[in-house]
């Protein structure tokens, strides 16, 4: 392949591939004179169908230029007549087969010939300037019109007024190297909701790329726009026309985005997209730099709005047409300040590899020279501003695929990016004819760089003879089959990488196979296959012998079946959990996150008493507790009256005259003062008269600290049930610990204090979650909990007394900030193992034993409760603040004053920064924010990381049941949280996960087309019951401030409902453990319980799946007795009681 470079300031050149790394320019004799024009982004293709590669360059502000081939190395400059439009500042040209014509289309990406912020003086654009209200709304005045638009922002309060640039250009080819302009603004492009476009998006577009996202096999469109104007995904109908992607199929983009390249990352057959911004790679950098963008607040259950994020990207499909950002869950969130990019399976292991490079004329990110320049006596002239910022001249970026959706970075080692300097583009091919991709880089103010792949690994290359006059096939999709590698696909794609285009052959992995099949999916839908054909040749495949589409394509796992679940969330009425907003930032503005956005908790109660367990939805302040009441054909709901607190946690008590009280945890967290907060009950108890919940009465007293996990057991062996009160937080006082408390229920059905456990439940911490369980086996319950910044904390009960063994089972070494808490025994063992949720590992933040996330907490800041978030560095060891300096500054104003410089204070410790006049209270860690299993070993808990594509999301609901009825328990995560601080991007890359163990202590995680499940907002509780009777566990998951959603089991092995009485005072059997048994195997242990998941209630019919064989179900009721209840052949239902 041949190498064409365009240029700002100097002619373009073309070079010619003498072979063995040698190139000769030969522009003088080949017709392409770009003398008096800025060349900008270009691309080779056969506009004219005559088989040879013509040439497209754009300019900026000049002629977009086209040069046809004749076959003999000369070009024809043909714009004249071509139809294509000049006069635009052109960067990147990317063509596809659009309307599936054969004829290669074009999408022209512009920018801006001259930036209003470089040609006026800031006080000639000033808003005031520029805007006026006139007739009652605000208008952009003349001259300004060219310039500006502006908007109102009701979620902003007010207007905002951005830039305009210049639109982009789309042009339909005849096939004879003339095009038509199509305005994007006809009946070709719509908007989400199917309306036609009705104005040219005038934004400043980096780079566009035509891929087929979804397999249909029409060219997609995503185009990539600077500053923040909002990056738009363009689906193909098939025919040309476009359709902007739903809100939800893409949940987070970058802010400034710079290019956008495809691949299957995962190889599941699904294509992820990669986008690229400017994200500094290291924390000392980030620290002496000021971010581009203004993030928006977030608004309470909010999910169809799209975050820009100045970071990189990665969007890795669900199959459904939605995808999951995952960059920081990669290791792909950073990498400087980016352009080009490019997938390429460098070292021939099957998986592509990710490449980037980076840097910039100026960094005017720099902190140090903004302050310098604002405070500059005389002032420096606005128009040389720019010029006084430092040159930014970095590394570019070799990304490994591990395989497993991470990647590592090997730049050194594979010898790219070895010196620093501002590299843009990047293109692929393979210069030397060993069948594998070189390439090569441009940059600012300096020769390109050809990069030789030196990959040994075995290889099979291949280029398309497409029909004419799509003689390259682009547009076709190429898949690689080998035995000892997963399916590798790749499309074949003319221009679109960042002002550049890559040649028209692609490489693949063949692994230990001698052997392998290369199959062509067309762009008209034919298919080719070369079976069984040797490796290390390059192939070129003619589309004249291929056969019409009919052939089924290999299903991928999650295509494989019907889904398990179905969406019934519609039986439910509408009902929506309400949160309102409160500003948490205004007590301690360092906070992580909010913690008013907690709730809601779920619970599967039956509440009329009619067999049929009912659905109970807490609420946040002004909202309120609601029951939906589980009619034969639809759920009914009654509510209780507003509430003045949020509410936790729901458990259902026998009320001791035959009915029942909901007894609920109150939130102190919003209450204004510590006076406030002294006046709200802890537990409210909602009487139910007929299934309606009546006013509520108080349960126990108030507390310091707000409520947050609620659950019931009978801890001291007397019958009753008591309760646990957990406590979550102190308003304006966090992480500072507080007292949790049991409460014993007397005779006569009231709670009083225990003061036995007083002392050691005092220093339990901030919990989110707590469960009553047997780990042991000797009838008695231990107490779990999970906390904030501590482990997983096991009290063991000794005769009503509890104990803290979690030292001594091994549980201390693996802190994290815990969410929710589960027990089920996951290996068949008959011992009860823990699951724990965190936040997942797509999150910035990062954790391990060797060096924690640490907080150090203190007596200093303007609120006296200060935090500072810390890391050590992974070489020098030195305890490093994760806060900017401003934001730090916020609540430690001396810290600018003694460290005015930026660059400075990125070098300053922890204990630098606070000097000897603040006090260090004490300092608390995570090593770890993954979701956790902790196996039961008897006496000591093994842990293991759930699987990886768990880890996508915080989790906070998680239920255990035997979801698919093979007799192993399996787990269902609710994910995502979006009120973090302003300034970091919503985690909600989940969906709901359901993990399928495998009885062995395993887990497979299924994607949501095989789960059926999609909750893509807020998940809180989740709790399982088998609602309509069907012998299959179906799922309810509440979502802060968002829909209540039910997920009906359709395709599980129908089990054995159980429905446990242990007497008047725990008609739901709270304690008991059951087994299935089938001649001498037993299956899983399960426990009947009352608080756990998060906030939450499982039904009271227990589900369990009984095998061929089975023949009786064995019961260890509370206390420790235990009793074999035989089951009838094909028994459906049983009712067991304790003996009395």
């Amino acid at each position: 392949p041949d190498v064409f470079l365009a240029s700002v300031e100097r002619p373009a050149a073309l070079y010619h591939n003498d072979g063995n790394f040698h190139f000769t320019d030969v522009t003088a004799t080949s017709g392409i004179d770009t003398r008096g024009l800025a060349t900008t982004g270009a691309a080779f293709a056969d506009v004219d169908g005559n088989g040879t590669l013509d040439l497209i360059c754009g300019t900026l502000g000049g002629p977009l230029k086209l040069w046809l081939n004749d076959g003999k190395g000369h070009f024809r400059d043909a714009t004249a007549g071509s139809g294509l439009t000049g006069g635009y500042a052109v960067t990147t040209l990317t063509l596809a087969d659009v309307d599936g014509n054969g004829t290669l289309d074009l999408y022209v990406a512009t920018y801006k010939r001259r930036n209003a912020l470089d040609a006026y003086s800031p006080q000639a654009r000033a808003m005031d300037q520029t805007v006026k209200k006139i007739n009652g709304t605000y208008q952009v005045v003349d001259p300004w019109k060219q310039e500006y638009r502006v908007e109102e922002r009701k979620d902003l309060g007010g207007i905002a007024r951005s830039q305009r640039a210049e639109v982009d250009l789309f042009f339909l080819n005849d096939g004879h190297g003339h095009f038509t302009r199509v305005p994007i603004t006809g009946p070709r492009f719509l908007n989400e909701d199917g309306s036609p476009v009705t104005t040219e998006p005038d934004f400043f577009t980096l780079a566009a790329r035509f891929y087929d996202v979804n397999g249909d096999g029409a060219p997609d469109l995503y185009v990539c726009n600077d500053f923040e104007d909002p990056d738009q995904f363009w689906l193909n109908d098939g025919k040309g026309n476009f359709r902007l992607a739903p809100a939800l199929s893409v949940r987070e983009t970058s802010n400034t985005c710079m290019s956008v390249d495809f691949a299957d990352v995962n190889r599941d057959g699904h294509v992820d997209l990669f986008t690229t911004d400017m994200l500094s790679a290291t924390l000392a950098e980030r620290q002496r730099q000021i971010p581009t963008h203004t993030p928006l607040p977030k608004k309470v259950g909010l999910t169809t709005d799209r975050g820009q994020w100045m970071r990189n990207t990665l969007q890795l499909s669900r199959g459904d047409g939605t995808w999951a950002q995952v960059a920081d869950f990669a290791g792909v969130a950073a990498t400087d300040w980016s352009w080009g990019s490019a997938f390429l399976d460098v070292d021939l292991d099957g998986y592509e590899d990710l490449l980037v490079v980076n840097g910039h004329r100026w960094d005017i990110r720099d902190a140090d020279t903004f302050e310098r320049i604002r405070n500059s006596v005389p002032r420096i002239a606005w128009n040389k501003e720019q010029g006084e910022f430092p040159r930014l001249a970095t590394r570019s970026v070799a990304l490994r695929n591990h395989g497993d959706v991470s990647f590592g970075d090997v730049s050194r080692e594979w010898g790219f990016g070895v010196d620093d300097a501002m590299s843009q583009g990047i293109a692929l091919a393979d210069f030397d004819g060993d069948g594998d991709l070189d390439v090569i880089v441009t940059r600012l103010n300096a020769p390109p760089v050809v990069y030789r792949n030196e990959s040994s690994a075995p290889r099979v290359a291949v280029r398309l003879r497409g029909t004419t006059p799509n003689d390259a096939g682009i547009g076709a999709v190429v898949t690689v089959r080998t035995r000892s590698l997963p399916a590798q696909s790749r499309e074949m794609t003319d221009g679109g990488y960042y002002l550049s285009g890559s040649d028209t052959q692609l490489a693949f992995a063949t692994g230990r196979d001698s052997l392998v099949t290369i199959e062509v999916k067309w762009r008209d839908g034919r298919r080719s296959t070369l079976a069984n054909v040797p490796r290390n040749r390059l192939y070129e495949v003619d589309q004249a012998g291929a056969r019409a589409a009919g052939a089924t394509p290999v299903p991928t796992e999650t295509d494989s079946a019907p889904p398990l679940f179905g969406n019934a969330t519609a039986l439910l009425g509408g009902h929506m959990h309400v949160d309102s907003l409160f500003d948490d930032y205004r007590r301690q503005p360092l906070l992580p996150n909010r913690f008013s956005q907690l709730g809601p908790g779920i619970s599967w109660i039956d509440t009329d008493g009619d067999g049929r367990e009912d659905l109970v939805v807490g609420t946040g302040r002004g909202g309120s507790l609601a029951v939906l009441h589980n009619a034969p054909a639809r759920f009914t709901t009654t509510r209780a009256p507003t509430a003045a607190w949020d509410l936790t946690t729901i458990l259902p008590i026998p009320d001791g005259r035959g009915g029942t009280t909901l007894i609920a945890g109150q939130s102190s967290y919003e209450s204004s003062s510590p006076a406030e907060a002294l006046g709200v009950s802890s537990v409210l108890g909602f009487p139910l008269r007929a299934g309606a919940p009546g006013a509520p009465v108080a349960i126990a007293p108030p507390e310091s600290a707000s409520v947050g996990p609620l659950a019931l057991a009978d801890v001291n062996g007397d019958g009753l049930l008591d309760l646990f009160v957990g406590a979550r937080v102190i308003p304006g006082t966090w992480p500072f610990p507080a007292p949790s408390h049991i409460y014993l229920r007397t005779a006569d059905g009231r709670f009083v204090i225990d003061t036995a456990n007083a002392k050691v439940l005092a220093s339990l911490g901030l919990l989110s979650s707590a469960i009553f369980a047997d780990l042991d086996g000797d009838g008695w319950p231990e107490l779990v909990v999970a906390a904030e910044w501590g482990p997983v904390r096991v009290l063991h009960n000794e005769r009503g007394r509890f104990r803290d063994v979690t030292r001594e089972w091994g549980m201390s070494a693996i802190t994290s900030r815990w969410n929710g808490l589960a027990a089920g025994d996951f290996d068949g063992d008959g011992r009860l193992d823990l699951v724990a949720t965190s936040w997942g590992l797509n999150t910035p933040w990062a954790a391990s034993s060797d060096r924690p996330y640490e907080l150090v907490i203190g007596n200093f800041g303007v609120s006296g409760s200060g935090l500072i978030f810390a890391r050590r560095d992974s070489i020098t060891g030195r305890e490093m603040p994760l806060e900017s300096s401003s934001r730090l500054g916020m609540v430690l104003p001396g810290v600018r004053e003694r460290f005015p410089s930026f660059a400075d204070y990125a070098k300053r410790t922890v204990d630098e920064l606070l000097g000897t006049a603040a006090k260090v209270v004490g300092r608390v860690g995570a090593t770890t924010f993954e979701h956790t299993l902790f196996l039961n070993r008897g006496g000591r808990f093994e842990a293991h990381a759930l699987p990886r594509a768990a880890q996508v999301a915080p989790a906070f609901g998680v239920v255990v049941a035997d979801f698919d009825g093979d007799g192993r328990e399996d787990l269902f995560l609710a994910q995502n949280f979006s009120p973090t601080d302003i300034g970091t991007m919503r985690f909600d890359a989940g969906a709901g996960q359901l993990l399928l163990g495998d009885g062995r202590g395993g887990f497979r995680a299924l994607g949501v087309r095989a789960s059926g499940i999609e909750v893509l907002g807020d998940g809180r509780g989740a709790a399982a019951a088998d609602y309509d009777g069907d012998g299959r566990v179906d799922l309810a998951v509440a979502q802060n401030g968002a829909a209540t959603t039910l997920w009906h089991n359709l395709r599980a092995t129908p089990g054995l409902r159980v429905h446990v009485d242990a007497g008047p005072a725990n008609p739901r059997g709270v304690g008991a453990q059951l087994r299935v048994i089938s001649g001498t195997t037993r299956g899983p242990v399960r426990e009947i319980r009352e608080g756990g998941g998060y906030w939450s209630v499982d039904g009271a019919v227990t589900v369990m799946a009984t095998p061929p064989g089975a023949t009786s179900l064995w019961v260890r009721w509370p206390g420790g007795r235990e009793q074999i209840v035989p089951l009838a052949p094909g028994m459906r239902d049983i009712t067991v009681r304790a003996p009395r």
